[in-house]
């Protein structure tokens, strides 16, 4: 009896495919991804210019604080002294003992509100300490600048054009009207260019595989196909597509209202900071010559109080205006300094 024996046989079969979509919406599209994350930037650099000008509008209030400080502990001072010349004119018997009270209790009041100010100094060096980064805040913050000795600053190359050109918010929203136009470009695209769509097949058999691979039999399939898709649905009035495109011409007519907006107001912006720093210009020379004369009737009041010569009103009033001389002078400067970072932020980028 003679056996009978078969070798076995595989059959092997692959499959590779793939495809493609085009539209020319889709190039659109990109770009719009492009200045969408453009505009984030832009929002970005204007958040951190204006943390910028906030914390150097902190510095320099509290160097002026610290002069203010400065001027209260010579008024201090000043009261102190005519405290010794009033002291020694009551025990001669020229003075009377309520006049010496009174101005015990001025300079106890004075001495209060002095602790009272450098307490909220050091809290605002250390909301500033925390705002430049410090790793410890509760630690003493020195500040080395020193206040303007003069304010006379150049304005010319600060010009309302540079202003203009600086404008993260003009910018921005030129970012946005381009992105307006390219999304109008892009719906319009979809609505009278096709879709093309490309598919690719391939497909290799390997039939018969036996373990001598012979008698193994090779071939390969494969098929290109390519179609063209247009809905003329999208042509119709009231489709979605129009729709979609009406809405974004109404958002482009507001982006275009919104510019007009914005530049008036920059014009009005920069204007106002030219018109306060040449207001602040006047007020701090102003406030220069009345502290002189507050200085001089200051002294002349105290040395009339500490005779009995006058009532302790007086020599009050004239504590008071020599304060405020002091105290007009430091607003002007920081209105000064305020208005002229507001001109450099809104004329540099």
């Amino acid at each position: 009896m003679t056996g009978v024996t078969a070798d076995p046989t595989f059959t092997f079969v692959g499959s590779l495919s793939a495809s493609f979509s085009f539209n020319p919406a889709m190039i659109t599209s990109l770009q719009t991804t492009a200045l969408q994350l453009k505009d984030k930037s832009i929002s970005l650099q204007k958040a951190k210019k204006d943390l910028a000008v906030q914390i150097k509008k902190l510095y320099y209030g509290i160097l002026l604080q610290e002069a203010a400080l400065s001027f209260q502990q010579d008024n201090l001072d000043n009261l102190n002294y005519t405290l010794e010349n009033t002291r020694k004119a009551y025990e001669d018997g020229n003075v009377p003992q309520l006049s010496l009270l009174q101005l015990q209790t001025q300079i106890a009041s004075i001495s209060t509100e002095l602790d009272k100010s450098k307490d909220a100094i050091e809290t605002q060096k250390r909301t500033l300490a925390f705002l430049i980064g410090e790793e410890n805040v509760l630690e003493p913050l020195n500040l080395v600048d020193n206040l303007p000795k003069d304010y006379n600053d150049d304005l010319s190359k600060y010009t309302l054009n540079s202003a203009l050109k600086s404008s993260f918010d003009l910018i921005s929203n030129s970012i946005n009207k381009e992105i307006m136009d390219i999304q109008i470009k892009s719906i319009k695209d979809s609505m009278y260019f096709p879709s093309l769509s490309l598919s690719v097949s391939y497909t290799p058999t390997i039939a018969d595989i036996t373990n001598s691979w012979s008698g193994t039999n090779y071939s390969d399939n494969g098929k290109i196909s390519a179609s063209l898709f247009f809905d003329l649905s999208n042509l119709l009035p009231n489709s979605s597509m129009n729709t979609n495109l009406k809405k974004l011409d109404n958002t482009q007519n507001q982006l275009m209202s919104v510019d007009d907006t914005l530049r008036k107001n920059i014009i009005i912006s920069y204007t106002n900071s030219i018109e306060s720093i040449k207001h602040a210009k006047k007020q701090i020379q102003l406030s220069k010559d009345n502290i002189e004369l507050a200085q001089k009737t200051y002294s002349l009041t105290s040395l009339s109080y500490e005779n009995g010569d006058i009532s302790f009103s007086d020599l009050k009033s004239a504590q008071l205006s020599l304060s405020n001389a002091n105290l007009s002078l430091l607003q002007a400067e920081y209105e000064y300094l305020s208005s002229y970072l507001d001109l450099q932020n809104q004329c540099t980028q």
